[in-house]
C-alpha cells in the first residue's frame, strides 16, 4: 500500500505563517514609524538605533521569506536547515534586544508596561514556534 503523504501539515502551515508575519512585520518596520521597531526607535533617536532598526527590518524579511519558501521545497536540506538556525539567533538576540531597549516602559504608565510585555510574549511565541519547526537531524 502506497504511504500516504499530506503535504499541508500543521508544521508546513505554521512555517507558512510565521514566515509571511515575519515578511510582513519586516517590511512594515521600513515603512511605518508607528510600528513596534518605529516606538522603539523614537526613545533612542541617534544614528546607530536607526541603522540598527533598517538591519533588523532586512533580517526579518530575509528570516520571513526563508521560513516561507523552506516548505516549498525551493531550498536544499543543507541551506534549509542553516538558515532556519540563523533565523532562530537572530530571532532570539532580537527578543532580547527589544526587552532591553523597552524596559524604559517600567518608569511609563501602565499601558506601556502592558505593551512591552505584549511585544515580549509575541516574540518568545515566534520563538517557541520556531523552536517546533527545528529540522530533523540527518
Amino acid at each position: 500500500m502506497p504511504k500516504k503523504t499530506n503535504a499541508f501539515t500543521s508544521a508546513t502551515v505554521l512555517s507558512l505563517t510565521v514566515g509571511l508575519f515575519l515578511l510582513l512585520s519586516g517590511i512594515l518596520d521600513l515603512i511605518d514609524r508607528n510600528s513596534v521597531m518605529g516606538q522603539v526607535s523614537s526613545l533612542f533617536a541617534d544614528k546607530t538605533t536607526g541603522i540598527v532598526l533598517v538591519v533588523a527590518a532586512i533580517l526579518k524579511i530575509v528570516s520571513g521569506a526563508v521560513l516561507f519558501v523552506g516548505p516549498l521545497g525551493l531550498l536544499t536540506r543543507g541551506i534549509r536547515s542553516l538558515g532556519f538556525w540563523l533565523v532562530v539567533g537572530f530571532w532570539a538576540l532580537f527578543t532580547l534586544w527589544v526587552a532591553v531597549l523597552g524596559l524604559g516602559a517600567f518608569r511609563g504608565d501602565a499601558t506601556a508596561i502592558l505593551r512591552w510585555f505584549e511585544t515580549l510574549a509575541l516574540n518568545v511565541a515566534i520563538l517557541a514556534a520556531l523552536w517546533h519547526l527545528k529540522p530533523n537531524s540527518p
